[in-house]
């Protein structure tokens, strides 16, 4: 029963997500195909009869009009043309309707990630959110094809078995009983195949983390001359991916085996009862015949879709999970009004704590003074970063506030004041294409004026020189670039939002010393306007900074 209400629940949200209109006409396009399919085999009985020169007496009183072959022949022409027209019109239906539910459910995926709050999506596996957006999306969207298929199969059944039942209801029951029964045999199947289908989940979790691994450690790996090794375990995470679909594919094809033998062992019993039990003439015999022999693929493909959709359930429920969970972490979307920093960024009290009831954070009381440069410093895991995060309003403290002029920031202005914030990290995230490129990511409506001063404000001229100057192709992430000169766009487009606060982390550990001396001659100048916080351990920053804040365990040094 849980794993009925498992599957209807996963049909339901399948309807949701494409649109029950869609959902609805993609039903009825597929009981107009199953139907006048059942009513052309009915429609067998008075040609059959005609051409016979017999009259044929139906079950339940039913009588056929009495036609002329011409007309019987017309109108059962008509049937196949208007099933035809439908089955064109239903297999159109399924490709839309599999196309919305695989856009709908990724869009609310990037949505509902692009959303959440910073503090758990730190926490969200890279793996796990490719597997997210990329495989498990994809295996929903061949699930929608098999519900579809589903509902194809299931009201061409319920169409045959009416048009058995019209003429012949021992036959109708007798293979209807024989239907369920075979259906009920393989249920073991069906939750093996679910089984299965939450063990391919997790494998291509696994699949995706070590290939972001992999491919984001490749320096380190040739260094050390782990090329081997890593290749072994790629292969040994596909070759696991590949047993898990070798078993589900092995599954499938004994259930396929089985329910053939099942299928003629059903056909011998109709044979016996049809030509030896109830005499039937042949007029009714070969309408059933006909039937039967219709019924048995759909059943047989009923049973693999049927097993198919409960291989991919897990992946569309894994994927409604995690979308559900990124909605429960969702940011207020409210910008407030407008927050801005001329005095200072006070915190008071702040505290954040990590795992369980341990501070990773705090309690920290501290004034930050605006158009100053104040450099962040202590060991690795001291609480640097999770102090930037919180001046810049990508966390909320869990106790304490924090301030800006005098303006307490809250959920319903966080937005606001991060508006005024710009971000630089270690490692400088370029996108592919230009320099222009990159500087309107930022602001989009900016002339080349305001990028020529952001440029000149990041002491990242050198982009002039460059062949094609703003227009110069980066390539993939900018590799065409030295880190420093990476670091010093990626600063100039933070520049390019007119930020009252900047703030970089390690910024400058990992570039030449000519950028690091360029990068902070270029900050130490922008206090005249701006306020910066940077993270350092060591280098020139710390040398040049108005104050320097030492941060040990979590606290303020010294407290």
């Amino acid at each position: 029963m849980g794993r009925r209400r498992e599957t209807m629940g996963g049909f339901g949200a399948l309807a949701v997500i494409a649109g029950r209109k869609a959902t609805g006409w993609l039903i009825f396009l597929s009981l107009v195909s199953a139907a006048t399919e059942g009513l052309g085999f009915v429609l067998l009985v008075p040609l059959l009869a005609h051409a016979g020169g017999t009259q044929i007496s139906l079950p339940f009183g039913l009588t056929l009009p009495q036609l002329p072959l011409g007309a019987l022949l017309v109108l059962f022409v008509a049937l196949v043309m208007l099933r035809s027209v439908a089955e064109v019109a239903r297999r159109l239906a399924a490709q839309d309707l599999q196309v919305a539910v695989v856009d709908g459910l990724r869009m609310q995926a990037v949505d509902s990630l692009l959303h959440a709050r910073w503090r758990w999506l730190s926490g969200l596996r890279q793996g796990e959110s490719e597997a997210l957006l990329i495989t498990n999306i994809d295996r929903a969207g061949y699930g929608v094809e098999l519900v579809a298929q589903l509902v194809r199969l299931v009201l061409g059944l319920v169409a045959l078995g009416l048009a058995a039942l019209a003429i012949s209801p021992a036959a109708a029951l007798t293979g209807a009983a024989a239907s369920a029964l075979i259906l009920l045999f393989f249920t073991p199947l069906r939750r093996r195949a679910r089984q299965l289908g939450e063990a391919l989940s997790r494998r291509h979790d696994r699949l995706h983390s070590q290939l972001g691994e992999t491919l984001g450690a490749l320096r380190v790996i040739k260094s050390y001359g782990r090329e081997d090794r890593t290749s072994h375990e790629v292969e040994r995470d596909l070759a696991g991916l590949r047993q898990t679909e070798r078993a589900y594919v092995r599954d499938s094809a004994l259930g396929h085996a089985a329910l053939h033998l099942g299928a003629a062992m059903v056909a011998a019993g109709f044979a016996w009862l049809a030509l030896g039990g109830l005499e039937m003439p042949l007029p009714i015999l070969l309408p059933l015949a006909a039937i039967f022999v219709r019924a048995l693929p759909l059943l047989s493909e009923l049973q693999a879709s049927w097993q198919g959709w409960s291989h991919e359930l897990p992946a569309l429920e894994e994927a409604l999970a995690t979308i559900r969970t990124a909605g429960e972490h969702r940011e207020d979307d409210a910008q407030g009004p407008a927050v801005s920093l001329a005095r200072s960024i006070v915190l008071e009290g702040v505290s954040l704590f990590h795992r369980g009831e341990r501070p990773a954070l705090g309690p920290i009381d501290l004034t930050i003074k605006a158009r100053q440069l104040t450099v962040l410093t202590g060991p690795s895991g001291s609480g640097k970063s999770t102090l930037a995060d919180i001046a810049a309003g990508l966390i909320a403290p869990d106790a304490g506030s924090m301030l800006i002029d005098e303006t307490k920031i809250t959920p319903a202005n966080r937005r606001a004041w991060r508006a005024r914030v710009a971000y630089v990290q270690q490692e400088p995230v370029l996108f592919s294409g230009s320099v222009r490129d990159n500087l309107l990511w930022a602001a989009p409506e900016a002339d080349d004026d305001q990028m020529r001063h952001a440029l000149e404000e990041a002491s990242a001229t050198f982009v002039h020189s460059l062949p094609e100057g703003m227009d110069c192709d980066l390539g993939e992430g900018g590799r065409a670039l030295s880190g420093g000169e990476r670091q010093r766009i990626a600063l100039a487009r933070a520049l390019m939002l007119d930020p009252d606060l900047i703030i970089l982390d390690e910024a400058t550990s990992a570039i030449d010393t000519a950028s690091e001396q360029a990068i902070a001659a270029a900050l130490h100048a922008m206090t005249e306007t701006r306020t910066v916080i940077a993270i350092a351990h060591r280098g020139l920053l710390p040398d040049i900074a108005d104050r320097v804040i030492r941060l040990d365990k979590g606290r303020l040094a010294g407290d």
